[in-house]
């Protein structure tokens, strides 16, 4: 499983977001597993809990977010686009595409002083705890015998990337998170599952932009 967020952010706070969900290499094991929703007499190709067909309609009706567009021509893979006008309908949108157990609102973003503050929920530590067969913890220790975790949980990735008007002038995000500035506006960062599901906040971050 490879999960992307991808941000551009305009000086008036609105922007585009692009969230992609690429199950390619897991996509016939995921066939067989039934807590993700998908059976074993699924159509090939077919998405089971990860798809994101529910979302563009729901996106779609929340208001300050726009040209919702879903991207399903590749198997296995697919990617939900919109444009948001501020940060609030930005949350709006993530608690959509991203809920938790908890069914509660979360504040992804908010803007701080010129900086902009990610909060997780819990949404990336369940699928990674759902998949490994487990709960609470190191993302579930529970698998068949022979069935290395671990290895599981490494290979599965994520991915964020945010591209802003002004420069960067620092990014705190957390420890086993990989980095990488893409000249001076943008900055992509990376992870894994191993590390996500030590720290369902991993995917917390401040990015600070020049005044």
């Amino acid at each position: 499983i490879t999960i992307e967020e991808n941000y551009t952010f305009k000086k008036d706070g609105s922007g585009t977001m692009t969230y992609v969900v690429d199950l390619t290499e897991l996509g016939e094991m995921l066939k067989t597993m039934g807590d993700m929703g998908v059976g074993k007499d699924d159509k090939d190709g077919e998405m089971g809990a990860m798809d994101l067909g529910g979302g563009k309609g729901a996106l779609e009706k929340i208001g300050g977010i726009t040209k919702v567009k879903l991207d399903t021509k590749k198997k296995w893979v697919q990617k939900l686009s919109f444009r948001f006008e501020d940060v609030n309908a930005l949350n709006l949108a993530l608690n959509v595409l991203m809920p938790d157990s908890s069914g509660l609102a979360q504040e992804f973003f908010r803007w701080d002083n010129g900086t902009l503050i990610r909060t997780s929920n819990r949404h990336a530590f369940e699928i990674g705890a759902g998949i490994s067969g487990g709960g609470e913890g190191e993302g579930g220790e529970e698998a068949e015998e022979g069935f290395d975790v671990g290895a599981m949980l490494g290979s599965m990735k994520y991915k964020y990337s945010f591209k802003f008007k002004k420069d960067i002038s620092d990014v705190a995000s957390a420890e086993g998170v990989e980095k990488v500035n893409v000249g001076s506006k943008a900055v992509k960062l990376s992870t894994d599952w191993s590390v996500i599901s030590k720290d369902p906040k991993a995917l917390d971050l401040r990015i600070v932009l020049e005044r």
